[in-house]
């Protein structure tokens, strides 16, 4: 099972190329952004392995079991419907990120509300999945679609159209005093191992994350750092990229297969987003769901043995998401991603606080 850690993390690493945090990171090219970059790679990878330590001493078990197994009530339902509702907006956030690009790019003249429908339906098959079931799904759709990165990164180091001078330009910037939009960005390319909260149910033994599993994910993590705020300066330019209002659509654009089926690189990229960003959002949501799950039990919502707490969930998550999706402008969906990624430290000091909190009531219980 030690493969699904990396498939946690990868995908989430990978839908955030795309999303909004390569704009928050180009927002601040001359302020800062290099050395936060540096300082979220970091912290995040301490965050991956703290996460990961944890749960080694509890194999099989999820955190909602945990919590009401060794923590008290005071304190197990505020920090749960914290966690909700984090889960919950960074699902969110990515859909209604999806959901502008397509309508930019691809459908500009379809209604929003037709567009976002099929989708959920999608998710919302994804959140009545088994947790298993879903590891097997991702893993499956994961790898069937790994080439498309590779083919997109691949032509764009070595295209011709790419300005090293200019990556210079930008790596000269390193100096500043780092960002704190930028390094919460870059610490939210590591979420996807928070997804244990819930999948380390199916961990029932001790996971492997020592130096050489370290030296992969950072080393993955840097190159994906790296290209997500570089190439799109080495084809945009160093002086306009800030007014880029999707920098990787742009850059894909940039790249042509001269001799391919399909010349325009973009349309590939964008197949290949499409299916993450998918994936990236069930597993939020998936994890979300099963957090209220966790909560809510009651006999009076089953109609012949079906579950109906599952179904309302679904009716409610979607309902906000549309609205978000109905409501929001180009402008607010860049304020709610800097709101989303700046609580994120709040989410790792608050999860240290519950570790420590359940580790000392497992040690009470023990003695």
């Amino acid at each position: 099972m030690n493969r699904f850690i990396y498939y946690l993390i990868l995908v989430n690493m990978f839908a955030n190329i795309v999303s909004t945090a390569p704009k928050v990171l180009l927002r601040h090219t001359t302020d800062g952004a290099i050395p936060a970059m540096v300082l979220g790679l970091i912290a995040g990878l301490l965050y991956t392995q703290v996460f990961i330590k944890f749960f080694n001493h509890f194999p099989g078990q999820n955190l909602p079991e945990l919590l009401k197994s060794y923590t008290p009530k005071w304190y197990y339902y505020p920090t749960l419907s914290f966690f909700i509702i984090m889960w919950y907006l960074a699902g969110t956030l990515t859909l209604v990120t999806f959901t502008f690009m397509l309508a930019t790019f691809l459908t500009p003249e379809m209604a929003i509300i037709t567009m976002i429908i099929p989708y959920l339906m999608i998710i919302s098959y994804g959140i009545l999945m088994k947790s298993k079931n879903l590891l097997y799904a991702t893993e499956v759709i994961f790898l069937l679609f790994l080439p498309i990165p590779f083919l997109t990164f691949s032509k764009a180091y070595f295209s011709s159209h790419l300005n090293w001078d200019v990556v210079k330009v930008a790596m000269m910037h390193s100096n500043t005093l780092p960002n704190f939009s930028s390094f919460t960005a870059s610490f939210f390319t590591f979420a996807g191992i928070s997804n244990l909260v819930i999948f380390n149910q199916y961990f029932t033994k001790k996971m492997k994350f020592g130096l050489k599993q370290v030296l992969i994910v950072g080393s993955i993590s840097f190159i994906a750092l790296f290209t997500t705020y570089f190439m799109p300066i080495g084809f945009s330019g160093f002086e306009h990229i800030s007014s880029l209002l999707y920098p990787w659509i742009s850059t894909t654009d940039s790249v042509r297969m001269k001799f391919g089926l399909i010349e325009r690189l973009v349309f590939i990229f964008l197949l290949y987003f499409v299916v993450i960003a998918i994936l990236s959002m069930t597993i939020h949501w998936h994890v979300s769901a099963r957090l209220i799950q966790s909560i809510f039990h009651s006999n009076k919502l089953k109609v012949k043995n079906i579950d109906l707490i599952p179904f309302i969930i679904i009716i409610i998550f979607s309902s906000i998401a549309i609205f978000f999706s109905l409501t929001m402008t180009e402008y607010n969906l860049y304020k709610f991603a800097s709101v989303v990624y700046n609580i994120m430290p709040l989410f790792f000091s608050l999860f240290l606080i519950t570790m420590w909190l359940i580790m000392r009531g497992a040690k009470h219980e023990k003695s």
